[in-house]
């Protein structure tokens, strides 16, 4: 059995536990950017360091880190852990690209798992796709999930077949898309929760209908100006309620939360902000306390 309990029923609940892969050689085999949606070429070394400190930010916190180890060549999104599989009551679920320069993150999360004697209750298969990226827990029987190009209606169909086993609802959020609306953008990207009762969010990018449901639930939303959604803001790390890692330059957003009594500590990604993910994609929670 692994060395802790896997389970995790919240976004913001205590990080005891967590998945991370540092980029390795596999991060340079890009050569062509606009082939991977990229904003451009990372430096390796810089993204190397940056992914360091977050590591070190979890860890100062008395997060247990473990490491999925090296990824074949081609496989340059490794590092985006959390966008293949999550942990609920005491397994695994793993999710199935949509991009097929993605396939095989699936097998590598698999096989860490069986390693770690880990079970693994499902698999997205078939025509389904789903990306974990789109996955945001409201409380500890409520998931949203974000519908777009990366996850798609079969994928939902079999994560909420999975889900209703252990008595979660799952709410669909349609995404819009972010600023620069490829069709690919995750939920994480647009919407995080914070604390059990706050959240972010880029309201252009979820219809009303969800921003209505978060109200009537008693969560208030930080909406997050154009420029610092396109920073990544709302893919924050919370570390426990009302402490969260958010990417760095995002002013407004930090200084929104602090005013709300959050403790935020930023995380500089410039340079692994370039392949248009955010800090949230990095880390997979194993466990959270009171889970």
């Amino acid at each position: 059995m692994p060395p802790f309990t896997a389970s995790i029923r919240s976004d913001v609940a205590p990080l005891e536990h967590a998945l991370v892969h540092e980029p390795g050689d596999e991060f340079t085999d890009v050569v062509d950017p606009d082939a991977w949606s990229w904003n451009g070429l990372p430096r390796k070394e810089q993204a190397v360091k940056e992914h360091r400190s977050l590591v070190d930010a979890l860890e100062s916190h008395g997060v247990t880190i473990h490491r999925l180890g090296g990824a074949e060549a081609g496989l340059a999104e490794s590092l985006f852990v959390q966008d293949v599989g999550f942990v609920i009551d005491g397994g695994m679920v793993v999710g199935n690209m949509h991009q097929t320069i993605r396939e095989g993150e699936e097998c590598r999360l698999t096989e860490w798992a069986v390693g770690m004697d880990l079970p693994v209750y499902h698999t997205v298969h078939g025509p389904g796709r789903f990306e974990v990226g789109n996955v945001v827990w409201l409380d500890d029987e409520t998931i949203a999930v974000g519908r777009s190009m990366t996850t798609n209606a079969e994928g939902i169909r079999q994560i909420r077949s999975v889900l209703e086993t252990y008595g979660i609802d799952l709410v669909e959020v349609p995404i819009f898309g972010s600023t620069e609306s490829t069709g690919q953008t995750h939920l994480a990207l647009v919407f995080g929760m914070i604390d059990e009762d706050l959240a972010l969010v880029y309201p252009q990018a979820v219809p009303t209908d969800f921003l209505d449901l978060l109200d009537a639930r008693g969560i208030e939303t930080i909406a997050v100006p154009r420029r610092e959604q396109r920073l990544m803001a709302t893919s924050a790390v919370v570390l426990d309620p009302g402490h969260a890692l958010i990417a760095g330059g995002c002013r407004q957003t930090v200084q929104a939360l602090r005013e709300r009594g959050v403790s935020v500590t930023t995380i500089d990604i410039r340079e692994i902000r370039k392949t248009v993910g955010g800090l949230k994609g990095l880390v997979l929670p194993l466990q959270r306390g009171g889970e």
